[in-house]
């Protein structure tokens, strides 16, 4: 299954021209809601993140909104993140972070809204492409077309399932160093290339290790499955990428079998 294609990086795999759902086996915004807006004031596109609590409790969270630029013309990526920790009472919305846009920009923007509980759990989503490809539109209409076959397949879906957001194929870039970006976009490289289309959001994450060193952790679903000490060396890092896709493709395999067989029972 693993063979090697040219592919573009990167930063995350999602294809929308706006807003719109994909369809996939875990769904969010349940029990808290994570909404993007969008204003504009003259040449300024205004972004304001938000979260609602739709429980009848209190809520711990941490939030990202990250905005992502894609450049067609020299294929330059950049990510500017905003993050922070927030509590919201039973059935309140509150405002998390505003940042802003030229409106004239040509550039592939993503946006990008996560909310997290305490133990990193992903609750909300939300997300917009502006100035989305003609991939974009074409992978809209597919997703879109799944979306609609599940809802058909499933008439006595719970009104929870009805108002969440059903997500597939998201690999989401926490890193810290250029080592650390290099090694994700070769580990993208091979997630796309090889088609591992997985049923759950897969996480790369750099954190600090001992000595001032960093290590890699990808984690499927909320569990880690590789874990590795970074080195800069060029054959290292794709030596680990090459690893790393095996683990995260056998683990989603896995986990989707044990989900099924749990739904059996």
């Amino acid at each position: 299954m693993f063979t090697k294609k040219n592919t573009h990086n990167v930063f995350i795999i999602l294809a929308m021209v706006l807003v719109y759902n994909i369809a996939f086996s875990q769904v969010y915004n349940t029990n808290v809601e994570a909404k993007i807006n969008l204003q504009q004031n003259g040449e300024v596109i205004q972004i304001t993140g938000s979260a609602l609590n739709k429980t009848s409790s209190s809520q711990s969270l941490r939030y990202v909104l990250s905005v992502i630029k894609n450049n067609s013309s020299n294929s330059n990526n950049s990510k500017n993140d905003q993050s922070g920790r927030f509590v919201l009472d039973l059935g309140e919305k509150k405002n998390l972070s505003t940042t802003t846009l030229n409106s004239n920009v040509t550039d592939r923007i993503i946006i990008l809204l996560l909310v997290y509980d305490e133990n990193n759990k992903l609750l909300g989503m939300d997300r917009i492409v502006l100035n989305g490809t003609e991939e974009d539109v074409k992978l809209k209409e597919v997703e879109n077309e799944k979306n609609q076959k599940l809802l058909n397949i499933s008439p006595d879906a719970t009104q929870k399932e009805a108002d969440g957001i059903v997500l597939k194929n998201i690999v989401i870039e926490e890193t810290k160093t250029k080592p650390g970006r290099d090694f994700y976009k070769m580990f993208y490289s091979l997630y796309s290339s090889n088609n591992v289309n997985g049923d759950e959001i897969v996480t790369v994450k750099e954190v600090l290790a001992i000595n001032n060193n960093t290590k890699i952790e990808i984690f499927v679903a909320n569990e880690k499955v590789v874990e590795f000490f970074i080195r800069p060396q060029n054959e290292y890092l794709k030596t680990m990428s090459e690893i790393s896709i095996k683990r995260v493709y056998w683990y989603l395999q896995k986990y989707k079998q044990d989900k099924n067989i749990k739904k059996y029972y």
